[in-house]
Protein backbone atom coordinates (compact mmCIF):
# COMPACT_ATOMS: atom_id res chain seq x y z
CA UNK A 1 0.00 0.00 0.00
CA UNK A 2 1.49 3.41 -0.89
CA UNK A 3 -0.18 6.72 0.61
CA UNK A 4 1.42 9.93 0.85
CA UNK A 5 2.52 10.60 4.47
CA UNK A 6 1.72 14.42 3.66
CA UNK A 7 -2.35 13.81 2.60
CA UNK A 8 -5.36 13.07 4.13
CA UNK A 9 -6.70 9.72 2.77
CA UNK A 10 -10.09 9.82 1.55
CA UNK A 11 -10.41 6.27 -0.51
CA UNK A 12 -12.73 6.39 -3.31
CA UNK A 13 -14.48 2.79 -2.98
CA UNK A 14 -13.11 0.02 -4.89
CA UNK A 15 -16.10 -0.36 -7.08
CA UNK A 16 -15.56 2.78 -8.71
CA UNK A 17 -11.65 2.28 -9.78
CA UNK A 18 -10.49 0.14 -12.33
CA UNK A 19 -8.17 -2.20 -9.73
CA UNK A 20 -5.55 -2.43 -11.88
CA UNK A 21 -2.07 -1.86 -10.59
CA UNK A 22 0.19 0.40 -12.05
CA UNK A 23 2.69 -1.12 -14.66
CA UNK A 24 5.29 1.20 -14.32
CA UNK A 25 5.91 5.51 -12.63
CA UNK A 26 6.88 7.11 -15.54
CA UNK A 27 5.36 10.24 -14.56
CA UNK A 28 3.59 12.93 -12.45
CA UNK A 29 0.89 14.57 -14.52
CA UNK A 30 -0.33 18.04 -13.04
CA UNK A 31 -3.79 18.91 -13.97
CA UNK A 32 -6.68 21.66 -13.08
CA UNK A 33 -10.22 20.51 -11.68
CA UNK A 34 -11.89 23.54 -13.39
CA UNK A 35 -13.37 23.69 -9.64
CA UNK A 36 -13.15 25.68 -6.30
CA UNK A 37 -14.52 22.19 -4.27
CA UNK A 38 -12.48 21.68 -1.08
CA UNK A 39 -12.57 17.79 -2.04
CA UNK A 40 -13.29 16.18 -5.37
CA UNK A 41 -14.05 13.04 -3.15
CA UNK A 42 -17.93 13.08 -3.20
CA UNK A 43 -17.50 13.64 -7.81
CA UNK A 44 -15.28 10.90 -7.66
CA UNK A 45 -16.57 8.68 -5.69
CA UNK A 46 -18.88 7.67 -8.11
CA UNK A 47 -20.04 5.56 -11.25
CA UNK A 48 -18.22 6.65 -14.31
CA UNK A 49 -15.76 9.11 -13.16
CA UNK A 50 -12.13 9.46 -14.25
CA UNK A 51 -10.72 10.01 -11.06
CA UNK A 52 -6.94 11.00 -9.83
CA UNK A 53 -4.55 9.72 -6.75
CA UNK A 54 -4.36 13.09 -5.23
CA UNK A 55 -6.36 16.73 -4.63
CA UNK A 56 -4.41 19.94 -4.11
CA UNK A 57 -6.22 22.65 -2.44
CA UNK A 58 -5.43 26.46 -3.10
CA UNK A 59 -4.00 26.39 0.69
CA UNK A 60 -1.58 23.55 -0.03
CA UNK A 61 -3.54 20.85 1.18
CA UNK A 62 -3.30 17.10 0.17
CA UNK A 63 -6.37 15.19 -0.33
CA UNK A 64 -5.29 10.76 -1.63
CA UNK A 65 -8.26 9.35 -3.25
CA UNK A 66 -6.30 6.33 -4.61
CA UNK A 67 -3.56 4.00 -3.37
CA UNK A 68 -0.24 4.46 -5.88
CA UNK A 69 0.15 1.22 -5.88
CA UNK A 70 -3.38 1.09 -8.24
CA UNK A 71 -4.04 3.36 -11.54
CA UNK A 72 -6.11 6.29 -11.12
CA UNK A 73 -8.30 6.94 -14.45
CA UNK A 74 -7.61 10.81 -15.38
CA UNK A 75 -4.85 10.27 -18.24
CA UNK A 76 -6.35 8.29 -20.63
CA UNK A 77 -3.76 5.97 -22.36
CA UNK A 78 -0.82 6.90 -19.90
CA UNK A 79 -3.03 5.93 -16.54
CA UNK A 80 -1.18 2.72 -16.34
CA UNK A 81 2.21 4.72 -15.45
CA UNK A 82 0.58 8.02 -14.17
CA UNK A 83 0.66 9.15 -10.68
CA UNK A 84 -2.24 12.13 -11.68
CA UNK A 85 -2.53 14.93 -9.36
CA UNK A 86 -5.51 17.21 -9.62
CA UNK A 87 -5.73 20.42 -8.37
CA UNK A 88 -8.61 23.05 -7.16
CA UNK A 89 -8.72 26.19 -9.68
CA UNK A 90 -9.45 27.26 -12.91
CA UNK A 91 -12.95 27.98 -12.85
CA UNK A 92 -13.20 31.06 -13.74
CA UNK A 93 -9.85 32.04 -15.61
CA UNK A 94 -8.46 28.80 -16.54
CA UNK A 95 -5.60 30.06 -18.53
CA UNK A 96 -4.33 32.95 -16.19
CA UNK A 97 -4.88 31.81 -12.99
CA UNK A 98 -1.47 30.72 -11.61
CA UNK A 99 -1.23 28.26 -8.62
CA UNK A 100 -0.83 29.44 -5.48
CA UNK A 101 2.67 29.43 -3.15
CA UNK A 102 0.74 26.81 -1.36
CA UNK A 103 0.08 24.76 -4.08
CA UNK A 104 3.46 25.62 -5.92
CA UNK A 105 5.24 23.70 -2.12
CA UNK A 106 2.63 20.80 -2.21
CA UNK A 107 3.20 19.72 -5.72
CA UNK A 108 7.40 20.24 -5.63
CA UNK A 109 6.37 17.88 -2.20
CA UNK A 110 4.38 15.34 -3.99
CA UNK A 111 6.33 15.34 -7.29
CA UNK A 112 9.79 14.41 -5.01
CA UNK A 113 7.73 12.22 -2.82
CA UNK A 114 7.23 10.40 -6.24
CA UNK A 115 10.64 10.34 -6.86
CA UNK A 116 11.73 8.70 -3.60
CA UNK A 117 8.92 6.42 -3.32
CA UNK A 118 8.20 5.04 -6.37
CA UNK A 119 11.20 6.01 -8.57
CA UNK A 120 9.48 8.32 -11.30
CA UNK A 121 12.97 10.15 -13.19
CA UNK A 122 13.81 13.54 -12.52
CA UNK A 123 13.30 15.16 -15.45
CA UNK A 124 10.63 17.61 -17.10
CA UNK A 125 8.92 15.66 -19.84
CA UNK A 126 8.45 17.38 -22.75
CA UNK A 127 5.80 15.31 -24.95
CA UNK A 128 3.44 12.33 -24.52
CA UNK A 129 5.05 9.93 -26.44
CA UNK A 130 6.19 6.32 -25.34
CA UNK A 131 9.56 6.76 -23.66
CA UNK A 132 12.02 8.66 -21.77
CA UNK A 133 10.66 12.22 -23.22
CA UNK A 134 7.50 11.86 -21.73
CA UNK A 135 8.91 10.74 -18.33
CA UNK A 136 9.13 12.68 -14.91
CA UNK A 137 6.74 16.31 -14.19
CA UNK A 138 4.69 16.40 -16.59
CA UNK A 139 1.05 17.97 -17.13
CA UNK A 140 -2.21 16.90 -19.49
CA UNK A 141 -1.97 19.00 -22.29
CA UNK A 142 1.26 17.65 -23.56
CA UNK A 143 -1.91 14.52 -24.18
CA UNK A 144 -4.71 17.02 -25.26
CA UNK A 145 -5.13 17.83 -29.24
CA UNK A 146 -6.09 21.58 -29.57
CA UNK A 147 -5.12 25.22 -31.69
CA UNK A 148 -2.58 25.52 -29.09
CA UNK A 149 0.34 27.79 -29.57
CA UNK A 150 3.43 25.68 -31.71
CA UNK A 151 6.46 24.61 -30.50
CA UNK A 152 8.65 25.82 -28.99
CA UNK A 153 6.13 27.82 -27.00
CA UNK A 154 5.65 25.53 -23.54
CA UNK A 155 1.90 25.92 -24.06
CA UNK A 156 2.24 23.58 -27.13
CA UNK A 157 -0.41 20.62 -27.53
CA UNK A 158 -0.02 16.39 -28.23
CA UNK A 159 -0.37 17.82 -32.09
CA UNK A 160 1.93 20.17 -31.90
CA UNK A 161 4.68 18.09 -30.20
CA UNK A 162 4.28 15.57 -32.95
CA UNK A 163 1.70 13.44 -31.61
CA UNK A 164 1.98 10.84 -28.56
CA UNK A 165 -0.18 9.18 -26.07
CA UNK A 166 -3.45 11.14 -25.20
CA UNK A 167 -4.06 11.79 -21.97
CA UNK A 168 -7.75 12.97 -22.75
CA UNK A 169 -10.30 12.75 -25.79
CA UNK A 170 -11.61 16.41 -25.29
CA UNK A 171 -10.60 18.30 -27.67
CA UNK A 172 -8.72 22.08 -26.71
CA UNK A 173 -8.94 21.12 -23.05
CA UNK A 174 -6.00 23.99 -21.80
CA UNK A 175 -5.57 21.62 -18.41
CA UNK A 176 -4.03 23.09 -16.32
CA UNK A 177 -3.66 26.22 -18.12
CA UNK A 178 -1.12 28.48 -19.75
CA UNK A 179 -0.14 30.14 -16.28
CA UNK A 180 0.38 26.73 -14.56
CA UNK A 181 2.32 25.64 -17.16
CA UNK A 182 4.67 28.30 -17.01
CA UNK A 183 5.13 27.24 -13.15
CA UNK A 184 6.71 23.52 -14.05
CA UNK A 185 9.97 24.60 -13.70
CA UNK A 186 9.51 26.10 -10.47
CA UNK A 187 7.86 22.85 -9.24
CA UNK A 188 10.60 21.03 -10.67
CA UNK A 189 13.48 23.19 -8.75
CA UNK A 190 11.69 23.22 -5.66
CA UNK A 191 11.31 19.54 -5.90
CA UNK A 192 14.93 19.01 -6.49
CA UNK A 193 15.88 21.29 -3.32
CA UNK A 194 13.95 19.27 -1.39
CA UNK A 195 15.75 15.88 -2.70
CA UNK A 196 19.03 17.51 -1.88
CA UNK A 197 19.89 17.62 -5.89
CA UNK A 198 20.90 21.19 -5.85
CA UNK A 199 21.25 23.89 -2.68
CA UNK A 200 18.15 26.18 -1.85
CA UNK A 201 20.43 29.33 -3.43
CA UNK A 202 20.68 27.54 -6.41
CA UNK A 203 16.94 27.29 -7.25
CA UNK A 204 16.74 30.26 -8.92
CA UNK A 205 19.36 29.55 -11.07
CA UNK A 206 17.91 26.21 -11.84
CA UNK A 207 14.67 27.47 -12.68
CA UNK A 208 16.39 29.98 -14.99
CA UNK A 209 17.98 26.95 -17.16
CA UNK A 210 14.44 25.13 -17.32
CA UNK A 211 12.98 28.37 -19.08
CA UNK A 212 16.07 29.35 -20.92
CA UNK A 213 16.22 25.64 -22.44
CA UNK A 214 12.25 24.93 -22.43
CA UNK A 215 11.64 28.19 -24.34
CA UNK A 216 10.25 29.79 -22.27
CA UNK A 217 8.36 33.57 -22.41
CA UNK A 218 9.77 35.80 -19.74
CA UNK A 219 9.81 40.16 -19.02
CA UNK A 220 13.34 41.48 -20.14
CA UNK A 221 14.53 44.39 -18.09
CA UNK A 222 12.80 47.02 -20.49
CA UNK A 223 9.94 45.45 -19.31
CA UNK A 224 8.93 43.62 -22.55
CA UNK A 225 8.34 39.96 -23.36
CA UNK A 226 11.26 37.41 -24.18
CA UNK A 227 11.23 34.45 -25.75
CA UNK A 228 14.61 33.17 -24.65
CA UNK A 229 14.61 30.31 -27.67
CA UNK A 230 14.13 33.09 -30.28
CA UNK A 231 16.81 34.74 -27.96
CA UNK A 232 19.27 32.46 -28.17
CA UNK A 233 18.23 32.13 -32.21
CA UNK A 234 18.96 35.73 -32.83
CA UNK A 235 22.29 35.40 -30.64
CA UNK A 236 23.25 32.52 -32.76
CA UNK A 237 22.79 34.11 -36.73
CA UNK A 238 24.92 37.25 -35.14
CA UNK A 239 27.96 34.64 -34.84
CA UNK A 240 26.98 33.43 -37.85
CA UNK A 241 27.69 36.13 -39.28
CA UNK A 242 30.68 36.45 -37.88
CA UNK A 243 31.66 32.87 -38.37
CA UNK A 244 31.44 33.70 -42.27
CA UNK A 245 33.57 36.99 -42.23
CA UNK A 246 36.19 35.31 -40.11
CA UNK A 247 36.15 32.41 -41.93
CA UNK A 248 36.82 34.39 -45.60
CA UNK A 249 39.62 36.02 -43.84
CA UNK A 250 41.41 32.82 -42.70
CA UNK A 251 40.54 32.01 -46.60
CA UNK A 252 42.18 35.15 -47.73
CA UNK A 253 44.97 34.67 -45.51
CA UNK A 254 45.47 31.47 -46.66
CA UNK A 255 45.64 32.38 -50.21
CA UNK A 256 48.49 35.27 -49.39
CA UNK A 257 50.55 32.37 -48.11
CA UNK A 258 50.27 30.27 -50.75
CA UNK A 259 51.13 33.23 -53.02
CA UNK A 260 53.88 34.02 -51.07
CA UNK A 261 55.31 30.53 -50.97
CA UNK A 262 55.25 31.04 -54.69
CA UNK A 263 56.99 33.80 -55.11
CA UNK A 264 59.94 32.83 -52.38
CA UNK A 265 60.26 29.69 -54.19
CA UNK A 266 61.64 31.86 -56.97
CA UNK A 267 58.67 30.69 -59.40
CA UNK A 268 58.40 32.73 -62.35
CA UNK A 269 54.56 31.79 -63.05
CA UNK A 270 52.04 32.28 -60.33
CA UNK A 271 49.64 29.23 -59.78
CA UNK A 272 46.19 31.52 -59.16
CA UNK A 273 44.25 28.06 -59.08
CA UNK A 274 47.00 26.97 -56.28
CA UNK A 275 46.33 29.91 -54.44
CA UNK A 276 42.27 30.09 -55.14
CA UNK A 277 42.67 26.52 -53.96
CA UNK A 278 44.67 26.95 -50.48
CA UNK A 279 42.15 29.92 -49.97
CA UNK A 280 39.12 27.84 -50.52
CA UNK A 281 40.68 25.22 -48.22
CA UNK A 282 41.81 27.82 -45.50
CA UNK A 283 37.38 28.82 -45.54
CA UNK A 284 36.76 25.86 -44.92
CA UNK A 285 38.76 24.82 -42.32
CA UNK A 286 38.26 28.29 -40.33
CA UNK A 287 34.46 27.73 -40.49
CA UNK A 288 34.74 24.44 -39.35
CA UNK A 289 36.38 25.20 -36.56
CA UNK A 290 34.39 28.20 -35.63
CA UNK A 291 30.84 26.25 -36.47
CA UNK A 292 28.21 26.87 -33.68
CA UNK A 293 24.73 25.67 -33.98
CA UNK A 294 21.86 26.24 -31.77
CA UNK A 295 19.59 23.42 -32.69
CA UNK A 296 15.44 23.47 -31.70
CA UNK A 297 14.25 22.25 -28.14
Amino acid sequence: MSRYPGAIWKPIEPQYLSGLRMAAYNRVNLHVAVSEAVSLHGYFNAKGRASSHFYVRKDGTVEQYVDTDYRAEADLDGNDATISIETQGGLKNANGEPWTDAQLEALAKLYAWAVTAHDVPKRIAVDSRPGASSHGLSWHRLGVDGAFPALPSPLAGREQRGGGMRYSHARGKACPGDAKIRQVPTIYARALVLLGEIEEDDMATAQEIARAVWGFRNPDVSGGDIDAYAHLRRISGNTTATIVELAEQEGQIAGLLEALKQITTGTTTVDVAAIKAAAKAGAAEGAAKLRVTIAAP
